[in-house]
């Protein structure tokens, strides 16, 4: 991330508990490097999963993440996708709890 990226940031009002989160930076770091290089996803490390996943991403967010929600859910038959339509990377909670309900409800999301 460049420098004019992080001061827009600092502008933000969640910039206090980002800044408060800083010291687990280099661990998170470690845990995802693999997953946030741009490379495929591992799959190895999510095929032994073998409970129902809702994968989502919103609909008007960057291409990079919506690519990603889609390998990880082609992953296999228990991975279930969806787009929520007009939304980003932040998206709505009047968006997203009737997904989230339905799913964990009848293990889909509509």
């Amino acid at each position: 991330m460049n420098g004019e990226a992080v001061a827009a940031m600092r502008d933000t009002p969640v910039w206090a508990a980002w800044e408060s989160a800083s010291p687990t930076l280099p661990y998170d770091g470690r845990l995802m490097r693999d997953t946030m290089s741009g490379r495929p996803l591992p799959a190895h490390r999510r095929r032994s999963v073998r409970i129902p996943v809702l994968v989502g991403h919103g609909g008007a967010g960057e291409a990079y993440m919506a690519n990603g929600a889609r390998q990880l859910a082609s992953l296999g038959d228990h991975y279930t996708l969806h787009v929520f339509p007009g939304q980003d990377h932040g998206i709505d909670p009047r968006a997203l709890a009737p997904v989230l309900t339905a799913f964990f409800t009848t293990g889909r999301p509509d």
